[in-house]
């Protein structure tokens, strides 16, 4: 079905336009050096922090547009809607739900940090103890889903 193949067309071009994206984003922040001090953070925890809650709101933006084409597909019948999600059921495509699983939690966990610092602002004085202990939390909450999410996506893999 044609409009299938565009839908699913434009969900490809969603993943990997939003992975350039945030590919460039982070390039350009392996850039400041000790020598080019960040904008806003002057680097550390703090610019990366920065950079990767504007690339994981990037890649949750991305795919929720995505998402709310596929799933309008809907309306137009049954098969057009199973036909477009079929790339989701691909092994292959696993890694790039990780990839989005871990955006969403990263991103929740960064921005609580930040609602934080906006209702008591003198937590922001020890925003890097603030950073490692939301890095934690993130990795306590998303280590797990992604072992269980990458083995299914291994076991279904010519390699499985």
């Amino acid at each position: 079905m044609l409009a299938a193949k565009l839908i699913e067309g434009l969900v490809f071009v969603l993943t990997v336009g939003s992975g350039l994206v945030a590919t460039l984003l982070l390039v350009d922040l392996l850039r400041v050096g000790k020598g080019r001090q960040g904008v806003a953070y002057k680097g550390g925890i703090g610019q990366w922090s920065w950079v990767a809650h504007r690339v994981t709101g990037i890649l949750v933006v991305a795919f929720l547009f995505g998402h709310i084409v596929d799933t309008f597909g809907v309306g137009f019948g049954p098969e057009l809607y199973d036909e477009t999600i079929s790339l989701y059921q691909q092994w292959w495509f696993k890694p790039f739900e990780v990839a989005l699983v871990a955006a969403v939690v990263y991103h929740a966990f960064n921005g609580l940090r930040i609602i934080l610092f906006d209702f008591w602002p003198h937590l922001a004085l020890k925003q890097k103890l603030f950073a490692k202990i939301q890095l934690a939390a993130f990795a306590i909450a998303f280590l797990p889903a992604a072992f269980f999410m990458l083995r299914s996506a291994l076991e279904e893999s010519p390699l499985g």
